[in-house]
């Protein structure tokens, strides 16, 4: 379980800004440049694996180029869902497999490709530990996240449901409102115990900060009355 093992296929490397895949998570993606569609074609004739990688700072000078820098550790999804459009686009539904890492890029496509090495999670944390690292979650979710009463209780409804606590952080961390650049900082996370405490961290980051901000608020209510 704890060993990596190298995908021998080269897998289609998808670069993007703001988009982190985490395992089990849903990704939609509309494909319309030339050279995404070229890779969305080989990969639905193939096994349909697609991995993201998100975008470095800086990105924009060498977008257009197979040189655009991208973090080394990516999600690696398969499309689920397909659909072509009239003028050769395409809808797709990207569901989160595994996370890996990038060996190698090899040319030969007009979009980036690469071997890749599977990164198992790892968790070696007694049973009792991981129980209680699950209840600080659901009360990180409980106590931060009330200013958005849908996204809380979707939450709060999958710290119900029978998930490993790696599966659980993964979803978690996924629909967080925070920037990509955090969210990819999880994803690299492959300790499910590091991963679930940096998690409830960005649940109370934004805790407060939703509560600085309301009593600036109301501060400005009361000077402006």
């Amino acid at each position: 379980m704890g060993e990596h093992r190298t995908i021998s296929e080269l897998v289609p490397v998808f670069p993007l800004p703001e988009v982190v895949l985490f395992p089990r998570q849903l990704l939609p993606l509309h494909i319309f440049e030339p050279r995404y569609r070229a890779m969305t074609a080989d990969a639905l004739a193939g096994e349909g694996c697609i991995a993201i990688s998100l975008l470095k700072d800086g990105f924009e000078r060498t977008y257009f180029t197979p040189h655009a820098p991208i973090h080394s550790i990516v999600g690696v999804g398969q499309v689920v869902a397909s659909e072509k459009l009239e003028d050769g686009r395409y809808n797709i539904l990207l569901r989160g497999l595994c996370r890996a890492r990038i060996l190698e890029e090899l040319p030969g496509k007009p979009y980036r490709r690469a071997r890749l090495t599977l990164l198992p999670p790892v968790c070696h944390a007694s049973a009792a530990h991981r129980r209680a690292l699950r209840q600080e979650l659901r009360r990180a979710i409980a106590r931060n996240l009330c200013q958005d009463g849908d996204l809380r209780e979707q939450l709060l409804t999958l710290c119900r449901a029978p998930l490993k606590l790696a599966e659980l952080t993964d979803l978690v961390a996924c629909h967080l409102p925070v920037p990509a650049e955090l969210r990819q900082c999880v994803l690299e996370e492959l300790d499910a115990v590091s991963r679930a405490q940096v998690v409830v961290e960005q649940l109370n980051t934004l805790g407060a900060v939703a509560r600085r901000t309301r009593r600036v608020e109301l501060q400005d209510a009361w000077t402006f009355n």
